[in-house]
Parts: C-alpha cells; sequence; structure tokens
C-alpha cells in the first residue's frame, strides 16, 4: 500500500545551502514488493539530503527550492527500478521535477549523469531529457500544468523502459502516460529533485517498487516497413490497409499498396491495388482513403497531386477508377478523406494555398462530384508547431465522440522531425472548428520522428481504439517509412469536450490489441 510522507519538523524553517550533507528529520517513507507482493515499509527517519545548488526550504508540509540550478539528492540510495509520485508546484518561469538514475551530480546545470523528467509552467508542457554535462531533450509533451498549481508527476522504470504521466489529480490512473518509451543510457543511480528558472515546491513523495507485469503477448512499433500515410478498414475479420508505397520515393509512380492482417500487428503484402496503368494520374500515389456504401467500396488517392476516386465490391479489389479524371473543382488536391454522418457522406481534403489547408464538403450520391456550396475552409496551418519547415495541417481523419466531431490532422512538413498530431473540434461535420489549446497530442521524439498521417481503427473485439501512423525510417533518414500502431481514448475534464489522447508514439513492448487470439 502506498504510504505518504511524514515530516517531524521544528516550527522553524530550516534552510539547506549548497555545501553541506544534513541530517534532516523528514521521514521518506518507501515500500518494497517481494515476490510475493508482500509489502514490508521501509522508513528512512534521519535520511541525508544533499543539496546542489539554489536553496532549499523544508517545512511540515512541503520542500521549497530558489534559486537556479537547485538540485537535491535524496540519501546515498541507488535505485533501478521504480514507481515514484510527487506533487510539484512550479513557478512562473520555472521548471521543476525528478532526476533518476543519477551520478556524478554536481551543482551546475547539467553537471550530472542520469534523467530528468519534469513540468515546464512557461510552456505547459512535460519534459524528459537526459544529462551528461550535456542536455539532451528525448521527449516533450504539451500538457495543461499551469504555473503556481499542484500537479502530480508519476514515474514508473522498469529495465530501459521509462513510463511518466502527469496530470492535477493524486496517483494518475485515468490518463495514459505521456512519455512511453525505451531509453539505454543509464540503468541504476541516485533520485533528486530539481528546480530550474525561479522556485518550485514538492510534496507528497513515494517510491516504491513497481508491480510485476501480467505475462502478455505485445509488440513493439513499428509494425510494418515501407508503408507512409495508411488508411485501415475492418471488414469482416481481416484488417486491409491501403497506402503509399513509401519504397517508391520520391516519385511514387507505381500506385496504391495494399495490405492485410487479422491482428493489426501481423501484416502480408497484396501488391498494387490501383496501378498507374489504371489511372488518370502518373506519378505520385499518395494518401488513400476508402469508404463503404450500399456494399461499394470507393478508394480516394491523390495522384500527380489531385484526387481520384475507384470502386469495387470487395476491399481486395480489383478497383475501377470512376471517370477517369479527377475530382472537382480542381483546388481539390490531396490527402481525401471520406465520413458518413446521418446518411450523409462529407470529404476532407487538402488545398494548396501558400502552405497546406484542410477543406472539406457533402458528396453527392455519385461518391464522386461535390455539392459547390457546401465547400469551406477548415482549418489553416496558423499554429507554431504547424509551421515546421513549412505551414502545413494534412492529413484529416474524423472522429465523433457524445455527439462532438473531432478533426485530427498532421502538422508541419512530412519530412520534419516535428511532424505531429492535433486536433480540433466542433458541433457540425463542416465547422466551425476550435482547435484544443494543448496541441499536438502526439509529436515526435528521440526515439521515434516523424509521426503522423494517420486513420483510426478499432480491436477485433471493438474495446479499444487505435490510431495507425506512419514514422521515419530512423532518426536521420525519412524513408521509406514505416507503420505504426497506438492506443488512443476519450478522457473526461471537469470543463469542456472530452480531451482525446494518444498514448505514443511508444517504442516499448505493448499489449496486443484486445480479441485478438
Amino acid at each position: 500500500m502506498a504510504h505518504r510522507q511524514e515530516a517531524h519538523m521544528p516550527a522553524q524553517i530550516t534552510e539547506l545551502t549548497t555545501r553541506f550533507l544534513i541530517s534532516l528529520s523528514v521521514s521518506i517513507t518507501t515500500t518494497f514488493l517481494n515476490a510475493q507482493q508482500v509489502e514490508k515499509p521501509i522508513s528512512f527517519a534521519t535520511e541525508e539530503l544533499r543539496p546542489l545548488g539554489g536553496h532549499w526550504q523544508i517545512t511540515e508540509e512541503n520542500i521549497r527550492a530558489d534559486g537556479s540550478p537547485a538540485k537535491l539528492m535524496l540519501g546515498k540510495k541507488t535505485w533501478s527500478d521504480f514507481d515514484l509520485t510527487v506533487d510539484v508546484k512550479v513557478g512562473n518561469r520555472s521548471q521543476a521535477g525528478v532526476i533518476f538514475r543519477v551520478t556524478n551530480a554536481g551543482d551546475s546545470l547539467d553537471q550530472y549523469d542520469g534523467y530528468y523528467i519534469g513540468i515546464d509552467a512557461a510552456n505547459d508542457s512535460l519534459v524528459w531529457g537526459a544529462a551528461n554535462s550535456n542536455w539532451s531533450e528525448i521527449a516533450q509533451r504539451p500538457t495543461n500544468a499551469s504555473a503556481e498549481k499542484w500537479h502530480t508527476i508519476r514515474l514508473i522504470a522498469r529495465g530501459n523502459q521509462i513510463q511518466a504521466w502527469v496530470q492535477n489529480k493524486p496517483l494518475p490512473t485515468t490518463g495514459f502516460p505521456k512519455f512511453d518509451g525505451i531509453d539505454n543510457r543509464y540503468k541504476t543511480g541516485g533520485i533528486g529533485l530539481r528546480s530550474l528558472g525561479g522556485h518550485a515546491e514538492f510534496r507528497n513523495l513515494i517510491i516504491k517498487s513497481p508491480k510485476q507485469l501480467e505475462e502478455r503477448r505485445t509488440y513493439t512499433n513499428p509494425v510494418q516497413p515501407d508503408i507512409a500515410d495508411p488508411t485501415v478498414i475492418l471488414d469482416g475479420n481481416t484488417y486491409y490497409a491501403y497506402a503509399t508505397h513509401s519504397k517508391d520515393h520520391p516519385i511514387m509512380k507505381r500506385g496504391i499498396r495494399l495490405y492485410t492482417s487479422e491482428n493489426l500487428i501481423q501484416w502480408r503484402d497484396c501488391g498494387y491495388v490501383i496501378k498507374e496503368e489504371q489511372s488518370w494520374g502518373k506519378t505520385r500515389f499518395w494518401a488513400p482513403d476508402i469508404i463503404k456504401r450500399n456494399n461499394i467500396y470507393y478508394l480516394y488517392y491523390a495522384t500527380d497531386t489531385r484526387i481520384c476516386v475507384a470502386q469495387s465490391k470487395h476491399p481486395m479489389g480489383p478497383f475501377k477508377e470512376l471517370n477517369q479524371s479527377p475530382i472537382e473543382p480542381e483546388s481539390v488536391r490531396i490527402d481525401a478523406h471520406a465520413y458518413q454522418d446521418n446518411g450523409r457522406i462529407y470529404l476532407y481534403y487538402v488545398r494548396f494555398n501558400k502552405g497546406n489547408e484542410i477543406w472539406g464538403g457533402e458528396l453527392n450520391d455519385d461518391m464522386v462530384t461535390l455539392k459547390q456550396d457546401s465547400l469551406r475552409l477548415m482549418i489553416r496551418p496558423d499554429q507554431p508547431w504547424e509551421r515546421h519547415q513549412a505551414a502545413i495541417t494534412e492529413g484529416p481523419a474524423i472522429l465523433k465522440h457524445n455527439g462532438l466531431y473531432y478533426l485530427t490532422y498532421s502538422g508541419s512538413h512530412f519530412e520534419s522531425p516535428n511532424y505531429a498530431v492535433g486536433y480540433a473540434t466542433s458541433e457540425s461535420p463542416l465547422g466551425p472548428w476550435v482547435k484544443y489549446p494543448y496541441n499536438p497530442i502526439m509529436k515526435s521524439t528521440a526515439y521515434a520522428h516523424g509521426t503522423a498521417h494517420h486513420c483510426f481503427t478499432t480491436s477485433p473485439d471493438g474495446k479499444e481504439t487505435f490510431i495507425v501512423y506512419h514514422q521515419h525510417r530512423d532518426l536521420t533518414r525519412t524513408e521509406p517509412r514505416q507503420m505504426s500502431i497506438d492506443r488512443v481514448q476519450f478522457v473526461k475534464q471537469d470543463q469542456g469536450p472530452d480531451r482525446l489522447e494518444i498514448h505514443g508514439p511508444t517504442n516499448s513492448p505493448q499489449p496486443f490489441p484486445s480479441g485478438v487470439n
């Protein structure tokens, strides 16, 4: 069970300076679990707290840090695997959190070997990085972590897998971790508190052994090479993934590729479902999307930066292109997404206008032509995260939840390591749209670049929702891109619409989708 931090202090505040080891009468209660999961609490009633920089004050309520940089090492014990929670309140211009697996700690800014995960209040974000006299960012995620408010950070370290949560409620359990990644730099070391840029407060520190994981069948991203811009449908017991064949980069002149699977993890390459000789276009076969209506499958795809549509009676094809010409008007360019709602079919697409904008409109019953008076702008790239290398919003995909429409999309150039996923909400399928204030909800990390252009599907039993997206080949090369999958959920908020949350990008072992035999 969890034990709260106890404190037995004189009434006066005790200040720790930077050059002394001071034995304090502070009880940091730590719980260890043995192999039989029997709890054995161990209390350090006279723990040695070692300050390194800044000024530290201890009261019965909390620990406060002033000055920058400020580090406080918690005794001499070293840790490898642990489950840690701590409440953190960060000043307006401050950043504060936990350093762990630390060795060689000193007074200066990045003078330690180990990891840091903390709240950056100025940027409403959670940051994970590593130091070795120099700082190296591993991941960063926007989050609602306002200054001068208490937030709970939870860290779980198991071997080379690190998971981190942050929220304004104790012991985060309702949301996905903000970070879930593999990093091999540091195996063991001390644990401490760290503050930068101003003042911060800490309370309710609990460190315990992590629970033993149940045996489970797992997968690790990416799940399929050579795929970009995937769209997936589940038809019967089979998943069909249509994709840009990234191996054909840069011209992509041979067509749209098809893959099939029974579990979203193991895929079979079925070759080109649309070939160049069957199409109006000759090159740049990109970003397909498929929808079923009246037992006919309509495949929308870009070729020569225009959108064409083909139809078939089966998701495997053969597909026949309709009209042997692209959709009109001429501004309908790339990244089509067809969405059915209340008997109507809407088509979302990218229009070029000094960058990439997302537009939408209603399709006529022929599934080829658009109702001209319905066409309107959905969103444009007007936020910094959407403008790396170029001003781009693209790859639209719609989810509907509790009567609200969620327009998810990719921001920035697809070749940028900052390519990311965000969303906007509306009460109507054609807007107006309000962008989520803490976009992007999934962005690249030091272990996965270019994580965007996506679709959504469900697990075989329908109990889980997954985002299917591509990522770069590695941290230095874009092509050929690779397909990955991660879990998606909606989280209820105290105010406003439910938050769309993605558990990703992950590069750590994840459970197979539910319902997989």
